[in-house]
């Protein structure tokens, strides 16, 4: 551990310190300007010992970097500004000083790297453009081929949509959807012939996630759910596989909980980085202009249970502060989650790193 991220645990009163990128780091905050902060989540080592209950014996380090004019009113990111979001976001999460340092924590020159991006939101409510460009950027920095890099999502025909452009050649960053635009029974070619269980179902997955790629980075949005009460990384994989309706049943518990326990997701994830510059806290998944706000934040982490966790806290105190109603039990496949082991979704186990840069860019 570098000297800077060990300075940063000896903040003696919770108050601002200093991180790798020499930014100030709050640990205590709270709702302000439209955006939601939070105090008392992380990003955590899924290896090692668990407690009783199935969490890390660990502590997780989660990072949040906000800017308050990091989108326009619509909420579409500003370039310059999102970049500085990633790549700082990526050097405190490891301590790192330079970007190649940092990228090279999880992954290697030899490996085929997929981005699992979000797109059912169409061109308002989708992983944006900005926040892929300098992950793509960062990979190809710590040695990966561009072309060995497959930015996918359920459908070609998202893609578009969202602003971004297809490719299938040899040539350059690959972007299409798991089922390569075919329709019907044509789709299942673009997927494993051997299902995988999850609890009492049988789940195909994309060949993209089981086949072609050696590491992954799982990059969702937050949104609420109106059956699974939230949508961050862990139901971003219901694009990875062929049948996710299937898993559906009792608020998604325990198959989304399940279903990330499985060896193409768990063994594969290296990072997740959360495009947080806009949210939906009522009316997900799909797009609901009334209930979407800036939340203006990058989020970067490697557990998904405490990723989940502070989405879903961030998700309630936007209701709260709006007069929705909480969503309660209907997210229950986070607690799931960490009982079986997959992560973290106790406050005392994740150690979150707030970083504002607002007035740094």
């Amino acid at each position: 551990m570098s000297e800077d991220v060990r300075a940063m645990d000896k903040s003696p009163d919770g108050g601002f310190v200093r991180g790798a990128s020499g930014r100030r780091i709050g640990r205590r905050s709270f709702i302000k300007r439209g955006s939601v902060s939070l105090a008392g989540a992380g990003l955590a080592s899924v290896l090692g010992a668990h407690d009783a209950n199935g969490q890390s014996a660990r502590k997780t380090r989660l990072v949040m970097v906000k800017h308050d004019g990091a989108t326009d009113e619509q909420g579409t990111g500003l370039p310059d500004i999102v970049r500085q979001m990633v790549d700082t976001a990526i050097r405190e999460l490891t301590g790192k000083g330079s970007l190649r340092d940092a990228w090279r924590e999880f992954v290697s020159p030899d490996d085929v790297v997929g981005l699992k991006i979000n797109l059912r939101g169409g061109r308002r409510l989708s992983t944006q453009p900005c926040v892929v460009n300098p992950i793509l950027d960062g990979l190809v920095e710590a040695g990966v081929k561009r072309n060995n890099i497959i930015v996918y999502d359920a459908e070609n025909g998202e893609f578009r949509r969202a602003g971004f452009q297809l490719n299938d050649s040899t040539d350059g960053v690959r972007y299409f959807g798991a089922d390569r635009g075919a329709r019907g029974r044509e789709r299942r070619q673009f997927y494993s012939t051997k299902p995988v269980a999850v609890a009492d179902k049988a789940v195909y997955f994309s060949k993209i996630l089981a086949e072609e790629i050696t590491a992954l980075i799982n990059i969702p949005l937050i949104k609420d759910h109106r059956i699974a009460g939230v949508t961050v990384s862990m139901k971003n994989h219901f694009g990875s596989i062929l049948n996710p309706n299937d898993l559906h049943p009792n608020c998604c518990d325990p198959y989304l909980a399940e279903l990330n326990a499985t060896a193409p997701i768990k063994d594969k994830t290296r990072l997740i980085i959360v495009d947080g510059l806009r949210a939906l806290y009522n009316g997900g998944p799909r797009d609901n202009p009334p209930y979407r706000w800036r939340q203006n934040s990058i989020i970067a982490c490697a557990d998904t249970v405490a990723v989940d966790h502070v989405g879903l806290e961030i998700i309630e105190a936007k209701r709260k502060e709006n007069g929705v109603a909480p969503l309660g039990e209907r997210a229950r496949h986070v607690a799931t989650a960490a009982k079986i082991g997959l992560g973290t979704n106790d406050p005392a186990k994740i150690d979150l790193r707030e970083v504002d840069i607002t007035r740094s860019v």
